[in-house]
């Protein structure tokens, strides 16, 4: 479950305050203290899409490519052009 702060109204984050544990509001410092038996989990992990995910095109040099890789590496930078626009 997820508590937000009632003065500005944005997520309230759990903190360990000396022994106890407090929920804080980041923006405005409002506190609440977390009832007994309430539990919260944080958890870092952030899972991408394959969508989200950047290819990176490293040109060293044109010069003794054959014009079918010119070719193909001027289509690879196209579609990703395009899709890019259709995000």
């Amino acid at each position: 479950m997820m508590e937000f702060c009632p003065k500005c109204g944005k997520l309230l984050i759990p903190k360990k305050k000396a022994k106890s544990k407090i929920l804080v509001c980041a923006k405005c410092g409002y506190e609440d203290k977390l009832g007994e038996g309430e539990g919260y989990e944080v958890q870092d992990k952030v899972e991408h899409k394959t969508s989200d995910l950047t290819e990176v095109v490293e040109v060293n040099d044109e010069e003794g490519l054959s014009e079918a890789d010119l070719e193909a590496r001027r289509e690879r930078f196209i579609e990703g052009i395009d899709f890019l626009e259709t995000e």
